[in-house]
């Protein structure tokens, strides 16, 4: 499983679309492709025809440690690829996670826990918090 994350200090450079074209992309190809939209504005899910106002679980689920992975995974049927999408509750996750252990594994644990399902797996990254 090759993991990539598409990442950049400034924002309205492309990484949203970058991700959800990649992923449709390589989809179309035959490849396996879980896109992680980590973005609290949840744009990458937008993009791949996901309502993010109606879901239940996100990936926030996962880095708070109530669901795995698989449990949030959705499939995007425009772009024919799985993703595992974000809405405003991510942005709680940083404060809730700031006395926990390891946290910044959190996504490294769930990813292992998936095994070989992806050939590839596209992180979406938002603007960094602290520049």
């Amino acid at each position: 499983m090759k993991i990539l994350a598409i990442t950049n200090q400034k924002g309205g450079v492309g990484k949203t679309t970058t991700c959800v074209n990649l992923a449709a992309s390589m989809a179309s190809m035959g490849k396996q492709v879980l896109l992680i939209d980590l973005d609290p504005q949840g744009n990458a899910s937008t993009g791949s025809g996901i309502d993010k106002s109606h879901l239940k679980w996100s990936i926030y689920h996962v880095l708070i440690g109530e669901k795995s992975l698989k449990e949030v995974v959705v499939r995007s049927e425009k772009g024919g690829f799985d993703i595992a999408p974000a809405n405003r509750d991510l942005a709680g996750a940083e404060v809730e996670l700031v006395n926990e252990l390891a946290r910044e594994n959190r996504l490294k644990a769930a990813l292992a826990k998936m095994g070989d399902a992806y050939d590839v797996v596209l992180l979406d990254c938002p603007l960094p918090s602290t520049w």
